[in-house]
């Protein structure tokens, strides 16, 4: 873990609050990205992100250290997501709003821009509609860009149990994209 890292955590357990400021303003956006692609909901994922920074601040004083930071806090925000998915009976997400992260870069005619925007939504969709552990594997690894290792880390199981779990993921990915061939390949398109 670096020097900065270290002095942050120090000053995050000595209750700094310009250094809950500066964690916050680090990782939010991370945070807020990790759980919308879960949940699929801006409010939720607003929601989520607040409580992941409220458990932070309580936590903080326990944190170990055995993991980084940056893992820590993604354990968290995939734990409360997992909880939020639990308590609304982890029913598919049949309406999300597009993200940004999906898009593609906008280029050519508004019309070729519609259908970009229409593609993105349906992938959003079709992620959001897995079931939360593979939901969660494929955000940390395809959007968040976290290492095999790290996403054991955060998930709490083996690096051989994310390559397995991953795989599933991308498999049932596949299988609902050529279920809905239709969203992504219209005629005359």
């Amino acid at each position: 873990m670096s020097a900065e890292k270290v002095e942050l955590i120090q000053r995050l357990k000595s209750g700094d609050e310009g250094a809950f400021e500066e964690l916050f303003r680090g990782y939010k956006d991370r945070v807020f990205n990790v759980a919308y692609r879960m949940l699929g909901d801006r409010e939720a994922a607003e929601d989520v992100t607040q409580e992941v920074f409220l458990k932070v601040f309580r936590k903080v004083k326990g944190f170990k250290g055995r993991s980084s930071l940056y893992t820590w806090i993604y354990r968290l925000t995939v734990n409360l997501c997992t909880d939020y998915i639990r308590k609304r009976d982890a029913h598919p997400v049949e309406s999300l709003e597009e993200s940004e992260a999906l898009q593609l870069a906008a280029e050519g005619t508004p019309e070729e821009e519609a259908i970009r925007r229409e593609r993105a939504a349906a992938v959003q969709m079709i992620i959001g509609s897995l079931p939360h552990r593979l939901r969660s594997v494929i955000v940390l690894r395809e959007i968040e860009g976290l290492s095999y290792r790290e996403i054991a880390e955060v998930l709490g199981c083996s690096v051989g149990r994310v390559k397995s779990l991953l795989h599933e993921a991308r498999a049932e990915l596949k299988r609902r994209v050529q279920e809905k061939r239709h969203l992504f390949f219209e005629e005359g398109v």
